[in-house]
């Protein structure tokens, strides 16, 4: 066999023919973002405010991103490797009281700002986050958060040799500045006393952007709904037809028929037997109009038939490929779960995977930097944490923190609890670490618990030696310090 027929064997999509096109010419991510990025964000934005499909992805996304606010647990340890309390009690309750104002408005909680960063990650796929210190006052913290929208930081502005899409970057592709405007033109309401609309470099730094890559070298992100705008927008034409279609089912049409027997007769029109137009009212109230008919004339009803008696499989089918490229499970947007416990639960356990993965990219890339560590950093410098505590800390732990979301719902509780009884007495996850698989935090149910009667728990009134000789060596260190 010639070695052309070898390739072609095994290689057959890549050579063109009339059944099989060439696929369009394939550049650089940046260039493709350059040229498409604006508008897929604009479409983005709108469908966000007027789809129903896209307004359920959004809704549903955020709800097991992010849910009530991400749950912040501090790790420090000493040098022999233990937890300390009192100091992580202290850093949680900082980060708490810090967490009531956390951008510079001092309008958004922490809880709001972690949703608002998830929705706009998944709208436009990007969104900058600026750190900005403003000074301490004697009951809050001086560090805050600015959140930049995407359309802030031009797609075009090139700025000498290495800064393209908003970004400067170094030869080896390190951020060095991002070009911020100071406004968005579109949003402006009045035009008066408005500064130049020139971007303004700031140190990358002080910069946190958070985005959704799909390509290697990408500078700036592209929207969840990339791949499914179109199948959104037909998805919704359809259904207003068939709303269209609803409403004119519900409503009563009729006409009156004249046939070729038809006799005018007398007309009681005003310019006589030998006008034209015919000034009668078709009230269908009014029964009586059936003794008017004319002679050949008749009425008839009408119906419209709905467009299609298939359209809500069809319409499902359609969502469960949304629901496939947005990352979420079908029965999320469509609200069906007419379906087994087999099936629910294993498109439970796959979607929640898919926002599992993408929370852990939301904790690493926006929410330990800008939402833990940095605020940290700043109460450790102006001398908001116990002194005491933080010598015995070990200064590579002072950052451990335990970050975890929303869990997962418990279709069969008693089955999700028997395995995590059985997790914990095989040493597989902490008594703390079932506390928030449930969804509470351990210090809340434990202050709760010793402010309780024992009686009510009685697995727990079984005194624990290991417990007392650890509040033994923490009091003999107390004495000795």
């Amino acid at each position: 066999m010639p070695l052309d027929g070898i390739i072609k064997s095994r290689y057959e999509a890549g050579y063109p023919s009339d059944f099989n096109l060439s696929p369009p010419v394939s550049r650089g991510a940046d260039a493709e973002i350059f040229s498409a990025g604006a508008r897929l964000r604009d479409w983005a934005r709108y469908l966000a405010k007027n789809s129903a499909i896209f307004k359920a992805v959004l809704d549903s996304r955020v709800a097991k991103g992010v849910g009530t606010g991400l749950r912040y647990e501090p790790m420090v340890r000493d040098r022999k490797g233990e937890l300390l309390p009192k100091l992580n009690d202290a850093i949680r309750r900082m980060h708490r009281q810090w967490s009531d104002a956390a951008d510079v408005t001092g309008e958004l909680a922490r809880e709001e700002v972690e949703r608002l960063a998830w929705r706009d990650w998944d709208t436009v796929g990007e969104v900058f986050a600026r750190r900005v210190y403003r000074g301490r006052t004697r009951t809050s913290l001086g560090f805050q958060l600015q959140l930049i929208s995407s359309e802030l930081v031009p797609y075009g502005w090139v700025d000498g040799a290495n800064a393209q899409m908003g970004i400067e970057r170094d030869e080896w592709g390190k951020p060095r500045r991002v070009f911020v405007y100071p406004y968005q033109p579109q949003s402006v309401i009045g035009n008066f006393n408005l500064p130049s609309l020139v971007p303004k470099a700031i140190d990358a730094e002080q910069i946190c952007h958070l985005r959704r890559q799909e390509e290697l070298n990408a500078t700036r992100g592209v929207t969840l709904f990339h791949a499914v705008i179109f199948r959104a927008s037909d998805v919704a034409e359809y259904q207003q037809s068939h709303r269209r279609a609803a409403r004119a089912s519900a409503n009563l049409f009729a006409s009156i028929n004249r046939d070729m027997d038809f006799d005018p007769g007398e007309s009681e029109h005003p310019e006589g037997a030998n006008a034209t137009t015919d000034q009668r009212e078709l009230n269908l109230l009014d029964l009586q109009i059936l003794d008017f008919l004319k002679q050949g004339e008749s009425v008839n009803f009408h119906a419209p038939a709905h467009p299609n008696q298939n359209a809500v499989e069809f319409v499902n089918q359609e969502l469960r490929q949304f629901a496939a490229a947005c990352r979420v499970a079908f029965s999320w947007i469509a609200y069906v779960f007419d379906r087994a416990y087999a099936a629910q639960r294993t498109e439970l356990v796959h979607a929640w995977e898919l926002i599992g993965e993408d929370r852990g990219q939301f904790i690493r890339d926006f929410a330990k930097p800008c939402l833990y560590i940095d605020p940290l950093k700043t109460a450790l410098l102006e001398g908001r944490l116990p002194a005491r505590e933080l010598r015995r800390a070990d200064p590579n732990t002072l950052f451990d923190v335990r970050i975890e979301g929303p869990v997962m719902p418990q279709i069969d509780p008693g089955k999700d609890k028997a395995a995590a009884k059985i997790d914990q007495e095989m040493g597989w996850e902490s008594r703390q670490g079932n506390i928030r698989r449930f969804g509470r935090e351990p210090g809340q149910v434990d202050a709760e618990i010793e402010s309780d009667n024992p009686r009510f728990y009685p697995a727990l009134s079984q005194p624990d030696a290991s417990l007392d000789k650890q509040k033994d060596e923490e009091r003999n260190e107390e004495d000795d310090a």
